[in-house]
């Protein structure tokens, strides 16, 4: 889900900034080699997604795209930042899948 809530996003960054501190104080901990992305998810309505990610794309100055999900992304250094819409069709194939979960298993 995603905010603009102030006090829900000055806890998100002080988390980012310490663990940026936390990273460059202590060396031998390591990173992902390949980066990493920070995902936020739309609520609502197919339509209501597609809008928040298309106001989202119009903050970041990245465009929208569709496919299996409905996302803007754009990138720090290694670092993605992407918010994306997940459709109603999407959410209940995947549901649907899980359901199966567990119910095959190999001997």
């Amino acid at each position: 889900m995603m905010t603009t809530d102030s006090t829900v996003r000055a806890e998100f960054i002080a988390g980012l900034r310490a663990l940026a501190r936390f990273l460059a104080d202590n060396p031998k901990v390591p990173v992902p080699s390949h980066g990493e992305t920070i995902s936020v998810h739309a609520s609502g309505t197919d339509q209501e997604q597609c809008a928040a990610v298309d106001r989202v794309a119009d903050l970041i100055g990245a465009p929208a795209s569709g496919g299996t999900h409905y996302q803007t992304t754009r990138d720090f250094g290694p670092i993605t930042y992407c918010a994306v819409a997940v459709s109603e069709q999407v959410m209940n194939e995947y549901t649907a899948a899980l359901s199966y979960r567990g119910a095959v298993t190999t001997a």
